[in-house]
């Protein structure tokens, strides 16, 4: 059962940048499925701590080399497309065991579409097969946990893959995408230990 946001809850408003040519790109395997990934580590924000209950509006602006009409920030067309706003501590801290993350995301001015995680402190979007990219976001979002969580790097990033598994990345999975291997270590042996949490 998840918990009913804290009366204190804090309200973040975040105006965030990328340039995309700073886009790191990998691959990985991860139960028998090759995934190809990119992460874009955004600026503009302090350090925060996040708490059960905290909700935030973030506007970020992509730029990079794009020629218009392309969009700045594009995510590479396969059968299966995530795409992410990552709240993370890439310092070595586990997300809370019982996490949840619930909000909306419109794309360059366009109609808001749903996104969420139900046991990460990422926002997902999830779309098959079609074209897509971006060069301004407009997020807004929940989030619930059962512990306070330090937050040092907010990131945007995609995980595609042709296989027609047609599900959302296991946290675990995402985990490994948006920290890379090293730093997800530490997540992974949490989230086996605890289970998968279903959202509610």
């Amino acid at each position: 059962m998840c918990a009913a946001p804290m009366a204190h809850a804090a309200h973040y408003v975040l105006n965030l940048t990328g340039d995309a040519d700073g886009m790191v790109t990998d691959s990985f395997s991860f139960g028998g499925v090759f995934f190809e990934t990119g992460y874009l580590e955004l600026s503009g924000f302090t350090p925060f701590v996040l708490e059960d209950g905290d909700t935030f509006e973030a506007f970020v602006t992509i730029t990079g080399s794009n020629p218009p009409p392309f969009p700045t920030f594009i995510v590479p067309l396969k059968d299966q497309m995530f795409f992410g706003l990552n709240f993370a501590d890439i310092l070595g801290g586990a997300q809370p065991e019982t996490s949840e993350a619930n909000g909306l995301f419109s794309f360059d001015g366009g109609p808001d579409v749903g996104a969420g995680c139900g046991n990460c402190t990422s926002l997902i979007y999830g779309l098959n097969g079609t074209p897509f990219g971006f060069t301004t976001l407009v997020a807004s979002g929940m989030f619930l946990m059962s512990e306070p969580y330090q937050i040092n790097t907010i990131s945007i990033s995609y995980q595609v893959n042709n296989d027609a598994v047609g599900a959302v990345p296991e946290p675990d999975a995402w985990a490994l995408m948006i920290l890379g291997f090293g730093a997800a270590g530490a997540l992974l042996r949490r989230s086996r230990r605890a289970g998968l949490i279903p959202a509610c």
